[in-house]
């Protein structure tokens, strides 16, 4: 999607473009209203938002400009324009925030069973076994093994993730108060009893979406129901989809789906079934992903993907100046993409 200039952001806002630019050039200084209200704006409209260099970044402009950063993108191994979204934008912010330091970026892609291979130090990528690497940042699946024996050589900030068992520093998404916006929403709409899908159990992102989910029904006062709960407990494989199904006809009218894949998968059978969406049955995803055609535009979360990149560029840069810090986590906000997917409860 193209970037909007400032002088368009001047034009929604009816202000002139002077005072967008001036205020968009200190986006972090401290706010007034009208500066408040042009940064929100902006983001709303997609304007790349400029990134600050913190203190380790500033120290010695020399010396910054010969650090060479690491970037992992681990991707699935079935490439499509769905799986390429995130990794990209990741990608995208990764390079503006080390174009902005005067750093260097080696970047590294790697499919997840590759990934899954490296099993020793030799098998991590030879640009992060050498020294001319600081530090490197992982984004995408990786095996736990993986993760640490990257760590072990090099300092490391996690995109988007989280490992069983290793500290370290991350930056990733508020999944916590995104659920909670979601379940808020349905709720509004009269949704009662609100199910929970998931196609990859295992990932942190789905488990940390499903600890949304449940604490978001319990700050409601709605009823979690286990029957309403698929491929977390328990893979349910080829038949979770007709669980979904079966729940639906039971009286469940709207579902959180931890990623916009799976809830496209979720809409794709009910569709086949005769259940329509939104009329019958509410659908919610994560990620804010292209919908493929006949599909809905589905409510979602937007993730500022590249403010997340950016991010973890300046928490790397400090953990190489600071290597006895304590590991540090920060989380964004997403946007509630209000999309097509959702509507009031009917009697199906």
């Amino acid at each position: 999607m193209r970037s909007p200039t400032q002088q368009e952001i001047a034009d929604r806002l009816g202000i002139s473009r002077a005072t967008v630019s001036r205020v968009l050039r200190n986006a972090a200084g401290p706010k007034s209203s009208t500066a408040a209200r042009i940064i929100e704006t902006a983001r709303e409209m997609g304007y790349r938002l400029p990134a600050t260099a913190n203190t380790a970044a500033r120290k010695g402009a020399g010396r910054q400009k010969e650090t060479v950063l690491g970037l992992l993108l681990c991707t699935p191994d079935e490439r499509t324009s769905e799986t390429s979204e995130v990794p990209m934008r990741i990608l995208r912010g990764a390079t503006d925030a080390a174009r902005e330091r005067c750093l260097l970026l080696h970047v590294e892609y790697i499919t997840e069973s590759c990934a899954a291979a490296i099993v020793s130090p030799e098998d991590v990528p030879v640009a992060f076994r050498k020294k001319s690497v600081s530090g490197v940042l992982l984004s995408g699946r990786l095996e736990v093994e993986t993760v640490r024996l990257i760590q072990s050589r090099r300092p490391c900030v996690r995109l988007n993730q989280s490992d069983p068992g290793i500290q370290m520093d991350i930056v990733g998404q508020d999944d916590r108060t995104a659920v909670r916006e979601l379940v808020m929403r349905l709720k509004e709409q009269g949704h009662r009893r609100i199910g929970y899908y998931c196609r990859e159990p295992k990932a942190s992102y789905a488990l940390s979406r499903f600890a949304g989910y449940v604490e978001a029904l319990a700050m409601m006062g709605l009823i979690y129901e286990q029957s309403a709960t698929i491929n977390v407990w328990e893979p349910s494989g080829e038949q979770a989809v007709e669980r979904a199904v079966d729940a639906v006809r039971d009286g469940v009218s709207a579902w959180i789906c931890a990623h916009d894949g799976c809830a496209f998968d979720l809409v794709r059978r009910f569709h086949k079934e005769g259940i329509r969406v939104p009329q019958d049955v509410s659908v919610c995803g994560f990620d804010h992903l292209p919908a493929p055609a006949g599909m809905p535009e589905l409510m979602t979360i937007d993730w500022p993907l590249e403010d997340i990149a950016a991010a973890g560029v300046d928490m790397l840069l400090q953990r190489i100046n600071e290597p006895a810090r304590a590991p540090a986590q920060l989380g964004f906000w997403g946007r509630v993409i209000d999309g097509q997917s959702t509507g009031p409860v009917s009697g199906l």
